[in-house]
């Protein structure tokens, strides 16, 4: 019983935090704009391992970029809202190659507070794909807690 419980806690806790990036994605589409300047990138591997000793290996794209607001000069980090790593670092380097160290990037910045900021606005769909899974774990929770399944 207790695990449908801590299914219920953390299922709304990421559904929290997706909910906020799917808003705050769909809002960056009227965000004002900046020019900026990529001032590092790379990529980031992490290693786990599994139960079974086997390990997997996944790739982030590390961006920091710079951009003048008012007079202002901000530093941000956030490519999108929707960021996720990737067991490709293919796809990885493909990402990486549109944001090239010293290159300029259009930075979309929150009107009232520009240091809130990311250089690609929208939301991708595996951010609604995990919306809609993390829902059923939300669903599976309740079902179980109220005696229904299980």
């Amino acid at each position: 019983m207790i695990g449908y419980y801590i299914a219920i806690v953390i299922s709304s806790v990421i559904l929290i935090k997706l909910g906020l990036d799917i808003m705050r994605g769909l809002n960056s589409r009227n965000w004002l704009t900046t020019e900026g300047k990529i001032t590092d990138s790379g990529i980031d591997a992490q290693q786990s391992m599994d139960d079974e000793g086997n390990t997997r290996t996944t790739y982030g794209v590390l961006l920091a970029y710079t951009y003048n607001v008012s007079g202002q000069e901000i530093q941000g980090t956030r490519r999108s809202f929707s960021d996720v790593r990737t067991n490709s670092r293919r796809r990885a380097e493909q990402i990486l190659a549109r944001y090239p160290q010293g290159g300029s990037v259009t930075v979309y910045h929150h009107p009232d507070d520009p240091s809130v900021a990311v250089l690609e606005t929208g939301v991708h769909w595996f951010t609604y794909a995990a919306l809609i899974l993390i829902l059923g774990f939300l669903v599976f929770g309740i079902l179980g807690a109220l005696g229904v399944i299980g």
